[in-house]
């Protein structure tokens, strides 16, 4: 017997299945069972269980990193919340690997994070660019600072 739901339209299939889980979550919560894993007891005076609020403060700490959240955490634990360049506070850690091997390296800022991949790390530039900075103080002329 052929499924009558695939002859729908798209929109109308997008609705019946927003409305599906909808009523599913809502159901897992009336039972006192989280609606996201939907395996564990949720904790009380929540409605998710404590793994999945754990999960969420992850997820808003490093966005959605999928199974490197855990990872996120350990290293930022171990970098105190510090950029591994700069040294400065992270809010929103980014983490950093080699192009060419995919090894994570660690946790940076995200100025230091899009400032290596301008230099898409290279040292040979880098060290081009820590050479100018030296070599170069100014020219005398002087730039409008932004307010």
């Amino acid at each position: 017997m052929p499924n009558p739901i695939s002859k729908w339209d798209p929109e109308r299939k997008k609705r019946y299945f927003s409305e599906y889980k909808k009523k599913r979550k809502a159901k897992f919560k009336e039972l006192g069972i989280c609606p996201n894993c939907e395996k564990r007891p949720s904790r009380v005076g929540n409605v998710c269980c404590d793994q999945c609020l754990q999960d969420k403060k992850l997820t808003l700490k490093f966005g959605t990193a999928g199974p490197y959240r855990q990872l996120y955490a350990q290293m930022f634990e171990r970098q105190r919340g510090l950029c591994g360049i700069c040294a400065q506070p992270m809010k929103r850690p980014v983490l950093d690997h080699s192009h060419i091997t995919m090894e994570v390296r660690g946790l940076l800022c995200g100025s230091c994070n899009v400032g290596l991949g301008q230099f898409q790390d290279d040292l040979a530039l880098l060290k081009a660019a820590q050479e100018y900075l030296q070599n170069n103080p100014g020219i005398g002329v002087s730039l409008k600072k932004r307010s």
